[in-house]
Formats: C-alpha cells, structure tokens, sequence
C-alpha cells in the first residue's frame, strides 16, 4: 500500500508496505465481509488491493500517481469488482462505502481527518504517524487530537517499525480504526459536541461560533437558549478577547487547551 502526497511541486511520498505480517494484520483488522464496499486510498502495486478484491463485494481504489497504472489495470482485468478514481484523495470525492483503508503519509493527516467528518462510511484502518496516533488515544489537548475524537472512536491497534515499508519512513506509525460518532451521541458530551459544533462551521469566529454551538448542545435537550444568555456564558469562560475574535483555523495548541479548560 502506498502513503500518497502531492504538494505544490507534485512531488509523492511513496512508502510501500513490505512486511508480511503486517500486511496480515492489515487485513485481519479490516475484518472483510463478501458484502463489504471498500475504498482504499493509495493501492500501490495492488498487493494488498487483490486481496481486499478477494473478499468483498466492490472495491474501489484512489490513486494519485499514474505510474503506477499498469498495476491497476492488472487488478482491474483480474476482478470484476473494482473502479478506480485517479486524483489526490484530498480533492477527489470519497463514493459512500462502509470500509476505508489506507496508509497516510503524516503531512496530511490533519486534512484527510478533516476530510472524513464529511464522508459516509462505518470504519476506516488507517496507518498513520505514530505520535499522531498516541495523541488521540491519550486525549491529550491539541487541535487535530480534539478534531478526532470529536468525530471518532479510535482503536489503536499496533505500532509498526519503519523497516515495515520500503523505503523506510523515519518515524515510527500506528494501526488504527476509527469508528464515526454520531452526534445524537454526543448529548451528554458537552465538550465533545461544542467541538464537534467548533470544528464544522471553522469560518465564524470563536465568539459567534460558541455562542451558536451552546444553542445547539441546549436544543439537543428540548430546552432554548437565547443568543443573550449563550454570550452572558461565554463572558463566564473569561477567554481572552483577542481569542474570541479569532478563526478556529488560527487558534494555537494553547489556546484550544485554554478553551477545553474553560467549557463546563
């Protein structure tokens, strides 16, 4: 499998996932169903591809680099049930499915994440950084830790060392899965939900963006509050003004840690 990026200079990351046995945990953790749809982003040479088409009922591959053409299309005569979309997965548009796996390359974890609070889907295994993955299961206090576990359950399921891949990363990743948390869920988690609020509508400022996402969390519970008394709150948090004026996408690690801090 592939770690897949394209940045200005449409330079890519390839890092191949070599090791036999985790590519069987790999797949065990995908736990496979004949009436799976899966979408894997960044099929590579297709290794892993052909067994995924193997075991489920449609397979659909994301693909940014055409080099590697000739392996799809291999995988493509040998089975019936794959398409492939080629493009940058941050752009192209994820089909509904109910699996997605993939092996990301860490400098864009944060916008692939983002990308996934909007897609259809009940569970994506995922290989990411390791200190990305540890941040989330620790829950400790940073933007894209917060922005996960708002939107997911996370399972971690093990470390993987960089002589895994070929060529080799410099740091070490982590197996996951991530389960989509509905927001019905959410109701007697306060700050997961005002988070979750935060993080879906990132073009207000904090200010108009807290005050609506504490009219949402109160409505959850048949209950108003008025645009008045949400402000009179948020004038309680004692957040400095300067933080209220700005954009979610501008706030510090600090002050996302001052803003969980302050949320009752």
């Amino acid at each position: 499998m592939e770690k897949e990026f394209e940045n200005d200079t449409n330079y890519l990351d390839q890092h191949f996932l070599i090791d036999k046995s985790i590519i069987n945990a790999f797949i065990d953790a995908s736990n496979l169903k004949i009436d799976d749809k899966v979408v894997e982003i960044g099929p590579g040479k297709c290794e892993i591809s052909d067994i995924i088409a193997r075991k489920v009922n449609f397979l659909t591959c994301i693909e940014i680099d055409r080099n590697l053409e000739h392996f799809i299309n291999v995988l493509k005569d040998k089975h019936d049930n794959v398409d492939v979309i080629y493009g940058n997965a941050l752009n192209v548009f994820i089909p509904k499915c109910n699996k997605i796996i993939s092996s990301l390359p860490y400098s864009i974890t944060e916008p692939f994440i983002e990308k996934l609070i909007r897609c259809e889907f009940d569970c994506a295994i995922l290989i990411v950084g390791k200190k990305f993955a540890d941040a989330v299961i620790d829950k400790k206090i940073t933007k894209l830790a917060l922005l996960t576990n708002s939107f997911f359950r996370v399972e971690k399921i093990m470390d993987i060392g960089p002589d895994a891949f070929d060529p080799m990363p410099r740091v070490m990743s982590s197996m996951i899965k991530l389960y989509p948390i509905k927001r019905e869920e959410l109701n007697y988690s306060f700050k997961k939900f005002i988070f979750r609020e935060l993080f879906f509508n990132r073009n207000r400022k904090l200010k108009n963006n807290l005050m609506e996402a504490l009219i949402e969390f109160v409505k959850l519970h048949d209950k108003k509050l008025t645009k008045k008394e949400s402000k009179a709150i948020i004038e309680e948090y004692n957040l400095p003004k300067e933080m209220l004026n700005k954009m979610m996408e501008n706030l510090s690690n600090e002050e996302y840690q001052l803003l969980y801090d302050a949320l009752k």
